[in-house]
């Protein structure tokens, strides 16, 4: 497993969720629908892949994923609201080993894991099924 590849990806992963900061805040993650998920996923993959040439290195990936941390850090405001706490875990073990990331791998796992959450298959995560993929 690569080892920078998998902090990088975390990084990523970390600000894609919102659970934390919802409940510091008190607030409650809005619903989304799948495609605001790809919509999402495609915003953060652009938001990562600084030289724009469709693939998300560890380099790049540990940059902007710091950049963004300490953004969420200052202004308690995420980045890239959306899919919920299990998100890190999950691109950490999809993308294991890897040394880049295409646009397309990041967009598929990305909604991979939307549709794992979205346990009823309606195209709608919903924030009781955010809380109950946290909880597992």
């Amino acid at each position: 497993m690569n080892k920078r590849l998998t902090l990088a990806l975390t990084s990523v992963a970390m600000v894609c969720s919102t659970a934390g900061i919802a409940r510091t805040h008190g607030a409650t993650p809005p619903d989304i629908t799948r495609e605001q998920a790809r919509a999402r996923a495609q915003q953060l993959f652009a938001t990562f892949d600084v030289n724009g040439d469709g693939i998300v290195t560890r380099q790049e990936a540990r940059t902007v994923g710091s950049r963004l941390l300490l953004q969420r850090a200052a202004t308690g405001r995420d980045a890239a609201p959306g899919i919920g706490g299990r998100t890190r875990k999950y691109l950490e073990n999809a993308f294991a080993g890897m040394q880049w990331v295409t646009e397309q791998q990041f967009e598929d796992t990305f909604l991979a894991h939307f549709d794992q959450m979205d346990t009823d298959h309606d195209g709608i995560l919903t924030s009781a099924e955010r809380s109950a993929a946290v909880s597992k």
